[in-house]
């Protein structure tokens, strides 16, 4: 029986007659199992699960409600108005950014339904950048590390829960764009200087630098504090690259390009004036370059030499990164080199002058891209110590640097996610005086006044989460103008001492709901439409004409918490002058008897009718009143009767009860 093939021998037999092909793919193969390969393949593994666990973490705590202060005014709402609607932000109008955040909030509504929460939309575009800014981290600190993905892992972590670096990626603010812009640029710079010392040009990098120093010149110019630093790297090694006009031209070039975007704010705010903020501009192009000379910011300065110190700086900046971290980093970034140490070390000095100039103002947010910075020489320190325990075989000494590292994450997290969990705070209340409006469901293309947070909310509803954008928020002016031509508007029960006080003192009102009143010049006369018809004369030249149930339309966008109860709406009508201004009480009745829950009396009751806001003394004879409930919840069994009491408390004390009017069949 002849003997089994030699595999060994046959194998490279094989690879002989199979040529190139077959060389390279057991060249690939070898390169496969080698330990390099295997330590690059798990780093990109590591990496992948630190984007992941920093995805989870910032969509568990992202941003979904405002503060009344943020409707107000600010920041936050300024680029939310401006990704959605396609206009300038606050200045020089961040046009590169506010357009990727326009398409951002587009794709975002289009693949999650026109209903969907529109902030967590806008702040998952900070997201979107915070997760470009820690790969990017990642990548920088496996470079100064020369590949020890364990400790560029846990550094990357760290600063991913720092506070303001995970505050600002779960709200809509612009500060991790410029923390990834600012790391991409010194990666790019690392690789340019990588690029020299294997004797290659490098030009391709520089390139990329120059026109990302024009992003920052149509973005955030902070970002640019690092380029002074990064010109004398890359002179301090080529200064000859000053005697090529071609490379010089091209650089030119590409750092102009992107100020065309500044195009866009300039077409937008010609097509919209009203956009363009406080200020009288005899042209647009006198409020163009106004707007890009940034005269608010740079009035916000603090230009002061007193007091030197203050409650946040420099404090913040060891209370963000931990003592140790900030000593340690700082330290470990003179084992980056000669060159690159100063580069880093110059480009905090900036910021930390930059920071002292605007100690009394925002510097915490624009100091966010030095921090990284700091965590780079973290893992450089914390790499000389892994090396030397390593060299020394002392296992102890690397469990002690990642225990303290793992130490360093889970004090930082624990820190940080009180403050930086932006999802469901309880003062998230901004928007609540918009949804009880719409719960009201008013009529189409209806005119509405309110207060200046009723009409804050509701305009914001209406064109950013795009509910109910037929509705239309006026100002007293605005509802003087209609009345005066003759129309009527609404005016939301709260906003009535404005119209009475601003608009019309004179002014008749009607319901339009609970939140709602309409508002007229001229008393209302038309017969109402009527569930049930009573012409019961109550006394005092007041008369019951009837009641009719009705149910809001619930809009597929209101919150659960706004679903309305069963209305119950009762038509009054004055015949004669009234002596008295009635109360109004509605109790639910079951066996003809009142009901009690909990010991107390089940009613809707009301000092005046249409919602306090018209009491029956200004009546005239004739005038119809429509007057809005909503019916108290009930325990038990449903009532079978209604009970419609009207009254008035007597100066002296105790009450006087004009009549009790009593409505057979359950009013639910």
């Amino acid at each position: 029986m002849p003997s089994r093939p030699n595999r060994q021998l046959a194998y490279p037999t094989r690879l002989c007659y199979s040529g190139p092909v077959m060389s390279r793919f057991l060249t690939s193969r070898l390169e496969g199992s080698s330990p390099r390969y295997q330590a690059q393949h798990i780093a990109r593994w590591v990496g992948l699960l630190i984007l992941i666990a920093a995805l989870a973490l910032y969509l568990w705590t992202l941003d979904d409600g405002l503060q009344p202060e943020e409707l107000r005014g600010g920041d936050l709402i300024t680029h939310q108005y401006a990704q959605v609607e396609a206009r300038p932000s606050n200045a020089p109008g961040y046009p590169l950014y506010t357009m990727g955040g326009w398409l951002w909030f587009r794709l975002g509504r289009l693949l999650l339904g026109p209903y969907s929460n529109p902030i967590r939309i806008l702040s998952s575009y900070s997201t979107l950048w915070a997760l470009l800014a820690l790969w990017l981290l990642y990548r920088l600190l496996l470079d100064v590390t020369e590949g020890n993905w364990a400790l560029s892992g846990l550094c990357t972590a760290f600063y991913a829960v720092t506070y303001f670096f995970w505050y600002y990626a779960t709200t809509t603010e612009q500060y991790t764009s410029a923390v990834a812009q600012t790391l991409l640029m010194i990666w790019l710079a690392f690789r340019w200087d990588a690029a020299q010392s294997r004797g290659e040009e490098g030009d391709r990098y520089l390139l990329a630098l120059a026109f990302l120093t024009g992003i920052g010149l149509a973005h955030m110019v902070t970002v640019l504090f690092i380029v002074p630093p990064i010109l004398w790297f890359v002179l301090a090694r080529r200064s000859d690259l000053l005697r090529r006009p071609r490379l010089i031209m091209k650089a030119i070039g590409l750092l102009a390009l992107p100020l065309l975007s500044y195009a866009y704010v300039y077409i937008r705010g010609a097509q919209h004036p009203e956009w363009r903020g406080v200020g009288e501009w005899e042209s647009t192009w006198q409020w163009f370059w106004s707007f890009l000379s940034t005269r608010q910011g740079r009035d916000e300065l603090t230009w002061s030499l007193s007091p030197l110190w203050t409650d946040e700086f420099p404090a913040l900046i060891w209370r963000e990164l931990t003592w140790p971290a900030l000593l340690i980093g700082l330290w470990g970034i003179s084992r980056l080199g000669r060159h690159r140490a100063a580069l880093i070390y110059s480009s905090l000095a900036i910021y930390l002058v930059f920071c002292f100039i605007d100690r009394l103002g925002n510097w915490y947010q624009v100091i966010m891209p030095a921090y990284p910075l700091i965590v780079m020489g973290l893992a450089v320190a914390a790499d000389a110590l892994w090396r030397w325990g390593l060299l020394r075989r002392a296992w102890p000494t690397r469990a002690a640097i990642l225990l303290f590292l793992c130490a360093l994450v889970g004090y930082r997290f624990m820190l940080s996610l009180p403050g930086a969990d932006s999802s469901g705070r309880p003062g998230d209340v901004g928007l609540d005086p918009g949804w009880r409006i719409i719960a009201d469901d008013p009529p189409a293309d209806a005119t509405i006044l309110g207060t200046l947070d009723e009409r804050l909310a509701l305009d914001y509803l209406t064109r950013i989460w795009g509910v109910r954008s037929d509705l239309r928020t006026i100002s007293a002016d605005q509802a003087r103008g209609l009345l005066e031509g003759g129309h009527t508007f609404l005016s939301t029960v709260d906003a009535v001492p404005i119209v009475r006080s601003e608009v019309a003192p004179e002014a008749r009102f009607s319901s339009a709901g609970v939140t709602l009143v309409e508002v007229r010049l001229t008393p209302r006369r038309e017969p109402p439409a009527l569930d049930i018809l009573l012409q019961r004369p109550v006394g005092d030249g007041l008369t019951l004409l009837g009641i009719s149930r009705r149910q809001p339309r619930v809009h597929p966008a209101l919150p659960d918490r706004f679903h309305p109860a069963p209305r119950l709406t009762l038509y009054w009508q004055a015949t004669k002058p009234i002596s008295h201004d009635w109360a109004i009480s509605l109790r639910p009745t079951r066996g003809s008897q009142f009901i009690f829950a909990g010991g107390q009396l089940v009613q809707t009751d009301r000092r005046h009718p249409v919602q306090g806001a018209y009491p029956t003394t200004r009546w005239v004879p004739g005038e119809t009143v429509r007057d809005d409930y909503a019916l108290p919840v009930i325990p038990g069994p449903p009532a079978d009767g209604l009970a419609v009491i009207v009254y008035r408390p007597l100066p002296e004390g105790g009450f006087q009860n004009l009549a009790e009017v009593h409505i057979p069949g359950n009013p639910y």
